[in-house]
């Protein structure tokens, strides 16, 4: 990205895309965690799993992490939702690949299902997040 490139977008701009990016993530986690994944990390991980969960964490995370999707694969690729997608997939198998992978490595039965599930959908997740940053963006174009 060229400082030329970057000059013009605006910051409503780039708060557009960001506003747009925790907003699909969240709904798409929701309803991937909420119905359709449920049972298998609940019932793969209930030994694991707090009664109560904290939500600081979690709510970092996503601010953290659209941030930095933003950054690594949408401003990258500006007018091209295609080429966001697939920053995103790059940007989510890393970063879900290192999550998983170190759990299925260190935490005692951590088992190699969830891993694999959780890293695809990182991956899709954080492809299509990334792609809805894009169509953000465009819009304001």
């Amino acid at each position: 990205m060229t400082s030329t490139h970057a000059s013009k977008i605006r910051v409503t701009q780039l708060l557009l895309a960001y506003v747009t990016m925790l907003l699909t993530f969240g709904i798409l986690d929701g309803v991937w965690l909420g119905v359709v994944a449920n049972q298998w990390y609940f019932g793969s991980l209930s030994g694991l799993l707090r009664d109560g969960f904290i939500t600081w964490p979690w709510l970092v995370f996503y601010i953290g992490y659209c941030a930095a999707s933003l950054y690594l694969a949408v401003l990258p690729a500006r007018q091209s939702v295609a080429k966001a997608f697939l920053n995103g997939a790059v940007v989510g198998a890393t970063a879900y690949g290192a999550y998983n992978l170190t759990n299925y490595s260190i935490v005692a039965d951590w088992p190699l299902a969830i891993t694999l599930i959780d890293w695809t959908w990182g991956t899709v997740a954080t492809a299509l997040v990334s792609a809805s940053g894009t169509l953000a963006l465009k819009l304001k174009d």
